[in-house]
């Protein structure tokens, strides 16, 4: 399904960080370093602070040392407001259509009744018959809010597939290690990565602690 394209996988700040956390740690794994990083005037009017150090809110692109066929994205927060988040969203998929990238993967939480841990999206009826195939379950029905959305469902205006993969997720916890846990897995499979996810287990304090933090978002 993925063979001989290139893929970048977007996770940003939403219900439980289920996408952040889960790009964060996937960007650790592959051991990634920045090549792109984006600034709204739509982020939350503050920096981030860490070991005394101040940082404007932002969005990154990241380039796994070892993988050519791969990008990721994180970032701090989402843009507070619409308008912002389709002017982000457009400068993101510009600048990764220009990398050469043809797959948008992004990642979120679905908070409702289902008996599923993973769910999917695609933007083309090919994209979404082939998540079947590799055994995700469609949602059938809902909407996907802020970037998060935004980024698969604008990829085909730029010539791309997207695609969106959901962790199911209570929404009561400000990290959802377990919802994370399950996208990563589904992903290792998706994409054939070697990565050790048993290895998010022990982040759960630190995580937390992070989560005490965390920006209060108005876009999922």
């Amino acid at each position: 399904m993925f063979e001989s394209r290139f893929i970048c996988i977007c996770g940003l700040p939403g219900i439980g960080s289920v996408g952040k956390v889960a790009a964060d740690y996937l960007a650790t794994a592959l051991e990634c370093s920045t090549i792109i990083p984006f600034f709204s005037r739509s982020f939350p009017p503050q920096v981030m602070v860490s070991q005394g150090l101040a940082e404007l809110m932002h969005a990154e692109l990241m380039c796994p040392r070892e993988k050519k066929n791969m990008l990721i994205l994180s970032g701090d927060a989402q843009p507070l407001d619409v308008i912002g988040m389709y002017e982000l969203a457009g400068n993101i998929l510009h600048a990764v259509k220009e990398q050469g990238v043809t797959d948008v993967i992004t990642l979120a939480a679905y908070v409702g009744e289902t008996n599923e841990k993973i769910q999917g999206t695609a933007t083309d009826l090919d994209s979404a018959t082939a998540l079947c195939k590799c055994k995700i379950p469609l949602l059938r029905s809902g909407a996907i809010g802020g970037l998060n959305g935004l980024l698969a469902g604008l990829a085909p205006l730029y010539d791309l597939r997207g695609f969106c993969l959901l962790a199911t997720s209570s929404g009561a916890d400000p990290v959802d290690i377990r919802a994370a846990t399950n996208l990563l897995g589904a992903l290792k499979d998706l994409l054939h990565l070697d990565i050790d996810i048993s290895l998010m287990e022990p982040a759960i304090e630190e995580l937390e602690e992070v989560a005490a933090y965390e920006v209060d978002m108005n876009y999922r």
